[in-house]
């Protein structure tokens, strides 16, 4: 008997519980569709009510959760809400799942990071099927438009316009870029949305969720320099613009890119936590990074060449 009732008082604790989260969802994602100041800051919290429903409560909670806030997308923002609900949801869920099961933090930075990128990539494909076009070709047609327009201005007040042609020519490459651009959106929205669900776990959760380990601790391996000096080989040898491998070296030699940038990033940290100056300055430090992008990965590739961190610390 007492086993049937907490039985009971736990499904009405989880039916609860999934209303609320429910309807916590519906709100932001309202927020994030119809008032887009706002909503760029309320776009990163849309898993969080996934992520507390399955850790709280499981993976079948969560699942159902899922299908209602499904129905609740399509009930006040029509059809084309499915695949952004479909896409946070899945993450969401994913991250909540790991977290359930006591995976590490970057287990669940890659697990989210994956379900996310496949999120976004049938987004993407929906786009092209309800538009019949390549958004990525309609991104590199309006730029070029700005382009010749800033151009033709140039051109009337008598300045130089040879940087155009070489701006044109980066436009371009844009296209073959999108399953680049869809990995690094993935981890960015799993990075930043399980950034922000850690104090609401801790809080609202009762869970201790795994943290990140400081990132001048970071370290990829050292076999990602080799695959980043075979794929700069054959970048050089000068393939077709638009082949299959073309499209394949391009995006693995920017994926391999990002991810060396981030190795001299750590670099930068640990050299200002050696030297015991303040957060900020390696904060101001990876701002200026990003201007000075291949200045950072030069570092990041002798670190993984010959173990920088190790000899600073000798």
């Amino acid at each position: 008997m007492k086993r049937r009732r907490l039985l009971k008082n736990q499904g009405v604790r989880q039916l609860v519980e999934g209303a609320a989260l429910a309807a916590v969802f519906a709100v932001l994602f309202l927020i994030t569709i119809y008032v887009p100041l706002l909503g760029s800051l309320t776009l990163w919290a849309l898993p969080i009510p996934f992520i507390l429903m399955v850790v709280r409560n499981g993976m079948k909670s969560g699942l159902v959760m899922w299908a209602v806030t499904l129905v609740l997308g399509v009930l006040t923002a029509g059809l084309p809400s499915l695949v952004m609900t479909f896409t946070v949801a899945l993450g969401g869920i994913t991250a909540g799942y790991l977290y359930a099961i006591r995976k590490s933090a970057l287990a669940v930075l890659v697990g989210s990071g994956l379900a996310y990128v496949v999120g976004l990539v049938l987004a993407f494909v929906s786009s092209i099927l309800v538009i019949g076009q390549n958004p990525a070709d309609l991104v590199v047609e309006m730029m070029n438009q700005s382009f010749q327009q800033a151009e033709s201005i140039y051109r009337s007040l008598g300045q130089d316009t040879s940087q155009f042609n070489q701006l044109k020519e980066q436009i371009s490459l844009l296209r073959y870029l999108i399953p680049t651009g869809l990995v690094l959106m993935g981890v960015v929205i799993a990075l930043i949305s399980q950034l922000l669900s850690v104090p609401i776990l801790r809080r609202v959760g009762n869970f201790q969720p795994p943290v990140f380990q400081p990132i001048r601790e970071w370290t990829f391996p050292k076999s990602f320099l080799w695959y980043y000096l075979v794929v700069t080989i054959v970048m050089m040898v000068g393939l077709e613009e638009g082949s299959a491998v073309f499209v394949a070296a391009i995006n693995v030699y920017s994926i391999l890119n990002a991810l060396i940038f981030v190795q001299g990033l750590a670099v930068i940290y640990f050299f200002c936590h050696q030297k015991g100056w303040p957060i900020v300055v390696p904060i101001l430090l990876t701002f200026l990074g990003f201007a000075l992008t291949s200045f950072i990965v030069i570092i990041g590739i002798i670190d993984l060449g010959f173990e920088l961190r190790r000899r600073m610390k000798s």
